[in-house]
């Protein structure tokens, strides 16, 4: 299951959520002012290499993905 990072339309609050593959954030509930749905967002790790081949902030993934 992918790993989805989401943010609150009202107050900017944001949170990381385990989910199945194709789900949304319609049901999910704000931990900081209580508003029911989130809109996923871009996380840093994917804008960064979607900008270059670094990976994330460090500059490298584990595994002998990126280095």
């Amino acid at each position: 299951m992918p790993l989805y990072e989401y943010e609150c339309p009202d107050c900017g609050a944001r949170r990381e959520v385990l989910q199945k593959l194709g789900a949304d954030g319609k049901s999910l509930v704000c931990q900081q002012c209580s508003r029911i749905g989130m809109r996923r967002i871009l996380s840093s790790c994917v804008s960064s290499l979607t900008k270059s081949s670094s990976a994330c902030a460090s500059g490298s993934l584990s595994g002998g993905g990126f280095t």
